[in-house]
């Protein structure tokens, strides 16, 4: 509709605004290039949502995000006592090998669940948002790997450190501080954070349906964890018995992470597909499972 002003002024238009009108559907993907790209102009909302989400955990601990460091290290320090006992004592020459392993194991692992845990409570914990506001439901999952990798950059000057004291103590134990097979570093964190969101939204949507799924996880990732090359080394499976790292979505990535932190060697072709398929497993299964339900959220919540 368009009006004429009095004294020959330009016509003013009146626009009416956007309505959009969401139904209830079963197993059907939105438009996904326009969700795409309003899920990166809204990206701003879940980085403030997991700052504040972090701000409120930690707001009444005195330790604060001291915790966060000090509550893997632990572990793997019983970690690394449990395994070195099993081995009949700690060994001089493997003894912090054994423990930088675990740790960057540990570390790596926790990140990777907290994206995981997190991730699948949030569309639960986020039920007024989407019950009174309307935006793609994945930044709220999405949220959460922001915060987990806030609390998993910390980490890494903790196991140089480590490493660094150990080495005072026992100069000739192999393991590199410097090398060049460190710039496979970043490559594999990010293969691992990807992998572990693409399994958040499957357990997100999970959740939504059966929600228990969260107390499920608490359990699963623990055994999860020892299924993982994070006690144990990759060389220690042989022949058929190595298919057990690779058809666990995190075993490739943290095979990967061993050769490159521990033996400073790049990581073997098979680790590097294995890690590549299930990227692209996670993302895929994981994007069309929580967007083909995430219009059902707000009845099931």
């Amino acid at each position: 509709m368009s009006t004429t002003g009095s004294g020959g002024n330009k016509p003013k238009r009146s626009f009416t605004p956007l309505i959009q009108v969401f139904e209830p559907h079963k197993a059907q993907t939105p438009p996904l290039i326009p969700y795409f790209k309003e899920f990166w102009e809204r990206r701003a909302f879940a980085l403030e949502l997991a700052r504040f989400a972090d701000k409120a955990e930690y707001l009444e601990s005195r330790l604060g995000k001291a915790w966060l460091i000090l509550n893997p290290l632990f572990l793997s320090l019983i970690y690394f006592l449990l395994v070195t006992v099993l081995r009949g004592g700690p060994n001089k020459d493997t003894g912090l090998s054994t423990l930088a392993h675990i740790l960057i194991g540990i570390f790596m692992f926790y990140f990777a669940q907290n994206i995981i845990s997190d991730g699948a409570q949030s569309i639960t914990a986020g039920g007024r948002l989407i019950l009174n506001q309307a935006f793609p439901r994945a930044l709220l999952p999405f949220s959460s790997a922001v915060r987990a990798f806030g609390q998993f950059w910390p980490t890494i000057p903790t196991y140089f450190a480590v490493v660094l004291l150990g080495k005072v103590f026992y100069p000739k134990t192999h393991i590199p501080l410097a090398d060049l097979n460190y710039l496979w570093a970043p490559f594999i964190i990010a293969a691992l954070a990807i992998t572990a969101f693409g399994l958040s939204l499957i357990f997100a949507v999970m959740n939504v349906y059966f929600r228990d799924t969260s107390k499920l996880l608490t359990y699963t990732t623990r055994i999860w964890l020892y299924g993982s090359p994070v006690l144990w080394k990759p060389e220690m499976l042989h022949g058929w018995h190595r298919i057990f790292i690779y058809i666990n979505p995190l075993g490739p990535t943290l095979a990967a992470t061993y050769h490159v932190w521990i033996d400073g060697v790049r990581p073997s072709n098979s680790e590097l597909i294995g890690t590549g398929v299930w990227v692209v497993l996670a993302m895929a299964i994981g994007t069309y499972f929580f967007t083909s339900r995430e219009r059902d959220f707000a009845v099931r919540i």
